[in-house]
């Protein structure tokens, strides 16, 4: 009977050992459905100015899918953009800084992580003359359209696009 209970209780020990490191441990955000799961983005955990004391957001840096031709950080949101190119830039919290891809390639590009606070960005579009760049909304409708030479309003949010087409 001792054997017995010593058993249970082994088990018992084992079963809260490992509830107790599945607690603390971080929890992994699934990837995008349309992200390989190998593809996410950095993560740190920050707290805005204005948050109580212990306060934490996980914040993420923006990517896009397919790649970018280039991809580069500004500090001062002050960017080129080369002759045949659309040049997005967005806020990376993880950086502190302005995040710029150079798309060339003719793609529908997915945006991740692209929303949310402070100064959305930007866009230059670069392209050959009269080139229509599309930003897409969440349910695929055109949310605004550029035509080359082009640069985004003096305000402009990445919140309602969810994918470009530059061309």
């Amino acid at each position: 009977m001792q054997a017995r209970q010593k058993f249970a209780a082994l088990i018992a020990g084992t079963g809260l050992a490992v509830a107790g490191l599945l607690a603390t441990s971080p929890a992994q955000a699934a990837a995008p459905a349309d992200r390989p799961a190998g593809d996410r983005a950095p993560a740190v955990t920050v707290a805005p100015a204005d948050a109580p004391a212990g306060a934490r957001v996980r914040a993420s840096a923006p990517t896009i899918s397919p790649a970018a031709e280039r991809v580069r950080y500004v500090s001062d949101g002050t960017y080129t953009c080369p002759a045949g190119r659309l040049c997005a830039r967005v806020w990376d919290p993880t950086q502190g800084s302005y995040k710029v891809f150079d798309l060339y390639y003719c793609n529908t590009y997915s945006l991740s992580y692209w929303g949310g606070g402070g100064d959305g960005g930007g866009y230059k579009n670069s392209q050959t003359n009269g080139t229509v760049a599309r930003f897409y909304n969440s349910s695929g409708a055109v949310a605004h359209s550029s035509t080359a030479p082009d640069i985004a309003p003096s305000w402009w949010s990445w919140d309602p696009i969810w994918k470009i087409k530059n061309c």
